[in-house]
């Protein structure tokens, strides 16, 4: 049974003075897909289960950022439909920590099946990663998904009462950027926010080449052209990095951005990363981090499990440096072991 920590004050800042109050907490690195630019054809080596924290371990870890200032815990992978237990921490985040902000970046292959219970859980917002509509071209980006499978996990998200869904879209040259006015359109018809994100240099991301990246800039022109796009009044929504344009017509109906490599958001950034083997990643593009496996597993005191998150976070650099000359050790970190 998950249990209570002592609460340990204090705010959760780093070196550049920027607060964070985001959490992403990643709770296997397993995932039942192998998209191109997150790992390879034969898939990455999941860690042994013992490396990974438990439920019980990784609500610790919630309760101490918690006490510390997070107000927004999301979930990530690989793919968390794939952790058995994580209903359990859900609720626990809910109801014992009083976090209504807690949310999940899933595939949604296991949406179907699990979407109302997460929901009766206490989940609250959900990201779902859509690449295309196109079912030759999902197959073809996920190495073997099924887009049939997604959309049902998508619908099953919405009769349960999810109301904030969002879908998140790698754009990339010569893949998928046709197919950009259609999501939107799909999108909006199901009440779905969607967004747009920028090829990152990360891992096997590096591969594709900068000349993959399709700028947001480019497409803000393109759709806010083809779908009547202006500046939304909410341009930025606060949680995270993505900015919005909205429908002329109708201003509820939006368009996010997430512009990592071209404009570079790093000095608004307010969240930070802990993997699912227990790693404090004070920015995505860190290759390795400090770990809290250790201290959860021998008898370390809150406080000493503070003070290595805050030792960690003070090392966090000003900026990721993509596509910067002499910085290329964000090509080792692998997304499915980091959380994305």
């Amino acid at each position: 049974m998950l249990s209570n920590p002592e609460r340990v004050p204090g705010w959760l800042d780093d070196s550049q003075g920027r607060r964070l109050k985001y959490l992403r907490l990643s709770v296997t690195d397993r995932c039942d897909l192998k998209c191109h630019y997150c790992m390879p054809a034969e898939g990455v080596q999941p860690s042994p289960r013992n490396e990974i924290l438990s439920i019980e371990e990784l609500g610790r870890v919630v309760k101490l950022f918690s006490a510390m200032g997070v107000k927004t815990v999301r979930l990530t992978g690989g793919e968390p439909l794939v952790r058995k237990g994580v209903g359990t921490l859900i609720r626990f985040i809910r109801e014992k920590l009083g976090i209504q902000d807690i949310a999940m970046t899933t595939n949604a292959t296991a949406l179907t099946r699990l979407a109302s219970g997460l929901v009766d859980d206490g989940l609250s917002r959900i990201n779902v990663s859509l690449d295309s509509l196109n079912s030759k071209t999902f197959s073809h980006l996920t190495r073997g998904g099924n887009l049939d499978r997604v959309l049902s996990g998508i619908e099953a998200a919405r009769v349960a009462g999810l109301q904030n869904i969002k879908t998140n879209t790698v754009v990339i040259r010569g893949h998928n950027e046709d197919e950009l006015e259609q999501i939107v359109d799909w999108a909006w018809e199901n009440e779905i926010t969607p967004r747009f994100i920028e090829l990152m240099p990360l891992g096997y991301g590096a591969v594709f080449g900068r000349n993959s990246v399709v700028p947001s800039e480019e497409l803000r022109a393109r759709l806010g052209k083809s779908l009547h796009l202006e500046e939304s009044d909410q341009e930025n929504l606060g949680r995270g990095p993505a900015l919005y344009l909205q429908s002329i017509k109708d201003p509820s109906k939006r368009v996010g951005f997430i512009s990592a490599v071209t404009e570079n958001f790093c000095d608004r950034c307010n969240r930070v990363r802990v993997t699912a083997k227990g790693e404090i990643r004070a920015c995505l593009a860190s290759p390795e981090g400090l770990s809290l496996r250790p201290l959860l597993r021998g008898g370390g005191s809150d406080q000493e499990i503070v003070e290595t998150i805050k030792t960690s976070l003070y090392g966090k650099k000003e900026t990721h440096g993509f596509y910067v000359d002499g910085r290329s050790d964000h090509h080792d970190v692998r997304m499915s072991r980091v959380g994305g």
